[in-house]
């Protein structure tokens, strides 16, 4: 129980401390970078599923963090995000009893999004090919924050929308692992795009027959703060 302690107050400083550490970035985000040291922001853009619920259709979600790069040579780079704004779960699902017959009426014919939040840190090993081109592979792990599955139906008087607060139903912690290729764009070597896997080792729901592991596929950008800078020094 000591580590899972020491686990929660990890992430909860991470989600307490994003705002004060944007800032500083944006304010020393020239002191913080050089050759072989890039910090910035993460952002990426999500499609998302998981394993047997029948779910018919991927939850979208855009997802935005802090990143750190190290570069041990041309070819080794060590990539590590902390973020705090990150959504996976599924949409499509088919609805289930509310336990109340008037809202089973109204969305017995709509579907269901499961959206959960979560502070989560993915930490890959690059190998890129010339200092460009590069794979990534490496582990991952999430503390949930937030869960709901939000019911959705038509009617003729409009659209309905009901949020169901699944948390106590959702692990803590999930646990998996990033695969992933991508490229630095500028000459500089600095930015980095690129497309990366998602995949979930742990159970996510607690009381659900099966295994349901999360899915994610993700478009990604890792900006350095205070790039200006950098690129006058690496004229000089």
């Amino acid at each position: 129980m000591k580590y899972k302690a020491l686990l929660v107050l990890l992430f909860f400083g991470i989600q307490t401390s994003l705002q004060a550490q944007v800032l500083m970035s944006l304010i020393f985000g020239d002191k913080l970078n050089n050759e072989d040291n890039l910090f910035g922001l993460h952002m990426d853009y999500s499609w998302n599923t998981m394993s047997l619920i029948q779910a018919q259709d991927r939850m979208k979600s855009f997802n935005l963090g802090l990143f750190y790069t190290h570069k041990f040579d041309e070819n080794w780079h060590l990539s590590i995000e902390m973020l705090a704004k990150y959504q996976r779960g599924a949409a499509g699902i088919p609805v289930y009893d509310l336990e109340d017959p008037s809202l089973n009426t109204y969305y017995a014919e709509g579907d269901v999004v499961r959206k959960i939040n979560y502070l989560s840190i993915p930490s890959t090993m690059r190998y890129a090919y010339k200092g460009a081109y590069f794979v990534e592979l490496g582990p991952q792990i999430s503390f949930r924050t937030k869960a709901k599955d939000i019911f959705e139906a038509a009617i003729p008087q409009g659209n309905l929308e009901l949020d169901v607060d699944i948390h106590d139903q959702v692990q803590r912690f999930d646990v998996g692992f990033v695969s992933g290729i991508g490229l630095y764009i500028d000459k500089d070597r600095l930015n980095s795009v690129g497309v990366r896997y998602h995949g979930g080792f742990s159970d996510v729901m607690k009381d659900q027959a099966g295994k349901q592991n999360h899915s994610q596929i993700a478009v990604y950008a890792n900006l350095p703060i205070g790039r200006g800078k950098m690129d006058k020094e690496v004229e000089k």
